[in-house]
């Protein structure tokens, strides 16, 4: 075990050079730490769009096109006082099942 003493005999023997080198070197681990916990943080979060920001997020979708696939395919959405929003995260599974079963159609057409 490292005692307090040994760390201030190393510190008291090392250059300005390495005591700089050894800071960088921890600044570096520390800053890919914190974007790896940025990151997670992100990704924890839901994300919800407005029918406006939907068609700009996916630009295929028109509002004609999300009131249908509610309607027919049953896109998720939730109402929030009187606004439709959609979680990325079930948009993005509901499009991944939509296309898939499209293929499956699209299959077996001559």
């Amino acid at each position: 075990m490292i005692n307090e003493k040994d760390i201030y005999m190393a510190l008291k023997k090392m250059t300005l050079e390495e005591f700089a080198s050894i800071l960088n070197s921890y600044n570096k681990i520390n800053a890919t730490n914190n974007k790896e916990e940025k990151n997670k943080e992100q990704t924890s979060k839901k994300i919800l769009y407005t029918i406006d920001e939907l068609i700009e997020e996916y630009p295929f979708f028109t509002r004609y096109n999300i009131n249908k696939a509610i309607q027919n395919t049953g896109l998720p959405y939730l109402v929030i006082g009187n606004k439709k929003m959609f979680n990325k995260e079930e948009v993005e599974k509901w499009l991944d099942k939509e296309s898939k079963s499209k293929k499956e159609k699209n299959k077996y057409e001559i």
